[in-house]
């Protein structure tokens, strides 16, 4: 059985990635089944740390994940391999949505928060981003020309994009082979948007 507490983070993803983070903590305890509308301020305090917690569920084993493939990726000595470092970014995340087949709203909450300037930062300092924090030296080694801000609009298409791919899953038609090919053509896209210039 699902506790309150996942019950109350799925129910938020869900809300914020259809109406934005305008939705009150109330609105998401109705939505979670919470008979106790405080609900929400008990395991999470407010908002902010609701947005922290939902950061955290998703992020702690997609950072694993990336650091994983990372560790994979060391001791075959493919530091410099572009495509492989692309796959230690893309890739997770990816598996994610592909996974939850548009069960999880992930992605499209994420899509929401970056467009409302929840993300002011690069590279992130936070203890669940430190695969990026560890992948991006390696892409800067083989692209010593790389910016920051290219690396920021290689994060904004991908997780625009994923998010997509997440919302398409209730479309007629559009299932996992669909889904995989959109992923692996992101792939190819972020690689282009890395190398371009």
């Amino acid at each position: 059985m699902m506790r309150a507490r996942e019950k109350i983070l799925n129910a938020a993803a869900r809300l914020f990635a259809e109406r934005g983070l305008g939705v009150s903590l109330r609105e998401i305890a109705v939505e979670a089944a919470q008979r106790n509308h405080s609900a929400v301020q008990y395991h999470f305090g407010d908002k902010s740390g609701l947005v922290d917690a939902l950061y955290e569920f998703r992020m702690t084993p997609l950072n694993l994940r990336r650091r994983e493939l990372l560790a994979e990726l060391r001791v075959s000595g493919r530091e410099g391999d572009l495509p492989a470092l692309v796959e230690c970014f893309v890739g997770p995340l990816s598996e994610h949505v592909l996974d939850h087949r548009g069960e999880s709203w992930y992605l499209r909450f994420s899509s929401r928060y970056v467009l409302s300037g929840g993300y002011r930062h690069w590279p992130f300092s936070s203890d669940h981003h430190s695969g990026v924090n560890e992948l991006v030296p390696l892409l800067h080694a083989r692209l010593p020309d790389l910016t920051g801000e290219r690396l920021r609009v290689v994060f904004l298409h991908t997780v625009m994009v994923l998010a997509d791919v997440e919302q398409r899953f209730g479309d007629p038609g559009f299932g996992r082979g669909e889904a995989a090919a959109a992923a692996a053509d992101l792939r190819v896209t972020a690689t282009a948007l890395l190398t371009a210039g």
